[in-house]
């Protein structure tokens, strides 16, 4: 028999986890990524960290970031906080370890909160990252030029 109720989008929603509590809130953590190249013996050939520091309280579904290979590249996609606004990011990772920042994606509209982690590479170039506006739900499509 299958567990309904986990597949539904109130059973894990704030309403929920707080209706309840002693006013304890639980604050996420999502930091650093470290990325490692090995070769086909395992040997390490190169690694690089990109420094990234993101906390959200009750939800951890701004946090992450979202991983995209265009071929030629590797792009990490992940919110960062700037003068109290979240920012989509775009760090790029060469094939020799060189990480390079993108400029921020600008012409966002303000109110949008994009949900990178659960973004889903639809082709060679383009993404699809679900963002809140408004309490509801929508989808913003990111094209990268080859």
């Amino acid at each position: 028999m299958l567990d309904y109720y986990s597949y539904s989008p109130l059973y894990n929603s704030w309403y929920w986890r707080n209706r309840f509590s002693n006013n304890q809130s639980v604050r996420h953590h999502a930091d650093n990524v470290a990325i490692l190249s090995f070769d086909n013996t395992g040997k390490l050939e190169w690694s690089n960290v990109i420094h990234k520091e993101q906390f959200d309280d009750e939800s951890d579904d701004h946090i992450s970031y979202q991983l995209i290979n265009t071929g030629g590249q590797l792009h990490f996609v992940f919110n960062q906080e700037e003068k109290r606004a979240q920012l989509l990011n775009d760090y790029t990772v060469n094939p020799d370890g060189q990480i390079n920042r993108n400029p921020t994606l600008k012409n966002l509209d303000k109110g949008y909160e994009f949900m990178p982690k659960y973004g889903k590479q639809v082709s060679n170039n383009q993404v699809i990252i679900p963002c809140y506006y408004r309490n509801y739900i929508c989808f913003a499509k990111l094209d990268y030029n080859s």
